[in-house]
């Protein structure tokens, strides 16, 4: 039978190219293709090792071009901090895997702990030691809800990329009253008072207001009297002023 033809000389190409590595590995020094090494990048401190012990686990010392590299992959990805993962294998004994992590926006403050907030709005792990770095909070209660959270993401990510230098200098972020309508809230290093901007283009007024402060509120004897610095109007920027009732200073540019 032709299929019966066909198996054996299957059988017999399979078992001469077996045969022929064998031998090769045997007397000539060719290496098998086994996975012993397991290069890890895009990733450091804990989290590298976390990477490895699932490399190790998974892949070490089986055959470069049979294992599962689709089980590693979604072992790897389940990681709450893993955007992505690339596996590459190098011949004869090396795998090769790259890590892109998810970057940190704010800093989450729960009832349970300071837990990150990536910037495609995945809580990806407490804050510890090793993971701490300077960036804004997200502390008020009325702001921890989910549709809250989602604008203050979509806020925060605006801001880094537009306006990083004033993202980096900002402790808070909130979503609150103020004027008519609600909308994003920060708090700068160096400022008690809030910083009311537009939740449609948030960094509009930005530069305007840098400037401004340098000029006439650098000194903070004359922040005493500050409430607010409100950044929602066009062309415009309001200044709240003590006592509360009365009218806000409003320079143009």
């Amino acid at each position: 039978m032709p299929w019966v033809r066909f198996c054996v000389v299957l059988f017999m190409v399979l078992a001469s190219g077996w045969g022929a590595l064998e031998l090769g590995q045997r007397y000539l020094g060719i290496q098998k293709l086994v996975i012993e090494q397991i290069n890890v990048s895009g990733c450091q401190w804990d989290r590298l090792s976390e990477v490895r012990d699932i490399a190790d686990e998974n892949c070490k010392g089986k055959p470069l071009f049979l294992f599962d590299a689709d089980q590693l992959q979604t072992k790897i990805e389940s990681l709450r901090w893993v955007r992505a993962v690339l596996i590459r294998r190098e011949p004869p004994d090396r795998l090769s895997i790259v890590i892109e992590e998810r970057q940190p926006l704010f800093m989450l403050v729960t009832a349970n702990g300071v837990l990150l907030m990536s910037d495609d709005g995945i809580i990806m792990d407490r804050v510890n030691q090793a993971n701490l770095i300077p960036m804004p909070v997200v502390a008020d209660p009325a702001s921890h809800n989910e549709q809250t959270i989602i604008k203050l993401i979509q806020i925060a990510r605006v801001l880094k990329a537009e306006q990083p230098d004033f993202y980096a200098r900002l402790t808070e972020l909130r979503w609150g009253s103020h004027g008519i309508n609600n909308g994003p809230t920060v708090f700068m290093e160096g400022l008690q008072v809030p910083i009311y901007l537009p939740k449609d283009m948030p960094t509009k007024n930005i530069p305007s207001f840098q400037a401004l402060f340098l000029q006439l509120y650098a000194d903070k004897s004359v922040l005493r009297d500050v409430r607010y610095f409100d950044l929602c109007w066009d062309n415009q920027i309001a200044v709240g002023q003590l006592p509360e009732n009365a009218e806000p200073q409003v320079h143009s540019h």
